[in-house]
């Protein structure tokens, strides 16, 4: 990640984020071993985020299995453990409503290094979702399924409120080991039985700005999850099956509304992506036939200042022609015709004219082309 100059330092604070990993597997076996969230948790929510995508994004099912199955990837691979939580507790700003949640501004305000001491997950959820809005704008089509299954992960953690806090494993309280045994114990038991969401994903306008806001609403149950550990283990201090029933009981509806929440938040960011990316269609993919149909996508992004990306797919090879009007139907600029193959091609436009000259806010028209087909579409310059 270029804005968390991870590449730099990554040697140095990848150790002092192995101090808390090391942790967590005291407390818990490898196979049950997660950052936040159980592993069938964590598949349980990719799994389930994609059926509540747009119908538009229906080419996401053909992947639900690789997108589930990959939902615990980020707990064995090398990316940095401070990237799993936030201990936004440790910034006394989030609570008054002060806290800079752009990168650049709370690195201006605390230091870099206060900041990955103390986790980072808001922001790869930012950052990670610019990668997957990348991947299908490029059409890397086999990486956009990596990222968003993974993409997946931090954003459940980021909906376990023991992610939220310094407190992160009751060991300030007297609840030494609450985390593994909220995240995955307690929650095994009855995965199978929760009930499905019955919201749908967003557009969000700002990846930061919901998560952080999401975020400020779960912190307040870090409380209710010590507050029931301690009237289960005051009846079962062994951690049976009677401290387990309690803490579900006490628990359940809430727990299952932070998966919900999960579920509907995961969707959201993955069509935020989506739509980021100009909603392109996965025209070809398994094998799949090819649609008989030209087809002219809306460019992206709109408005735009100073470049757009104008998409279009071919069902043969032909001759094309991309041409730019302005409103009073005056042409500005032309992509000369040219032979493209049967497939996906894009052109950037700069906003300037034939000269290189630039233009004016405004709305303009953009034309494609073949010998046997032609289509218009707007599209809005603002300076």
């Amino acid at each position: 990640m270029d804005r968390l100059k991870v590449k730099e330092k990554i040697n140095y604070y990848y150790l002092k984020s192995k101090i808390r990993f090391l942790f967590f597997i005291l407390i818990v076996t490898l196979q049950q071993y997660a950052f936040a969230w159980g592993w069938e948790t964590h598949r349980y929510i990719n799994e389930h985020a994609v059926e509540y995508l747009p119908p538009e994004m229906s080419f996401f099912g053909d992947h639900q299995d690789y997108i589930r199955s990959h939902a615990t990837d980020p707990d064995s691979d090398n990316e940095p453990g401070y990237y799993h939580y936030i201990d936004i507790d440790y910034y006394p700003e989030f609570f008054e409503g002060t806290f800079p949640t752009n990168w650049d501004s709370a690195t201006t305000q605390y230091g870099y290094d206060i900041l990955i001491d103390y986790g980072t997950v808001p922001w790869v959820i930012e950052d990670w979702t610019d990668s997957l809005t990348n991947l299908m704008i490029n059409e890397d089509w086999d990486n956009v399924w990596q990222i968003a299954a993974e993409l997946g992960h931090y954003v459940a953690d980021s909906h376990q409120p023991l992610h939220l806090t310094l407190n992160y494993n009751g060991q300030s309280t007297d609840n030494y080991g609450i985390h593994s045994r909220y995240e995955t114990q307690m929650i095994n038991e009855h995965l199978s039985e929760l009930p499905l969401p019955d919201s749908t994903g967003l557009y969000w306008d700002s990846i930061i700005d919901s998560t952080f806001r999401y975020i400020y609403d779960i912190y307040p149950f870090v409380n209710d999850i010590l507050i029931a550990d301690d009237l289960a283990s005051s009846e079962s201090q062994n951690y049976n099956s009677t401290y387990y029933d309690i803490l579900w009981e006490e628990l359940d509806t809430m727990t299952i509304n932070l998966i919900h929440k999960a579920i509907i938040d995961l969707s959201s960011v993955w069509k935020t992506a989506w739509i980021n990316a100009g909603s392109p269609t996965l025209l070809i993919e398994n094998n799949k036939s090819i649609p008989e149909a030209y087809l002219l996508e809306q460019n992206y992004p709109n408005p735009f200042n100073p470049q757009t990306k104008i998409r279009y797919f071919l069902h043969k090879d032909s001759f094309v022609n991309i041409l730019i009007n302005d409103l009073n139907g005056i042409q500005i600029k032309s992509y000369n015709r040219s032979f493209k193959s049967q497939g996906n091609h894009f052109v950037n436009w700069d906003s300037t004219d034939q000269n290189g000259e630039s233009v004016s806010s405004g709305l303009y028209f953009y034309t494609f082309e073949t010998d046997d087909f032609r289509t218009t579409k707007k599209m809005i310059l603002l300076r």
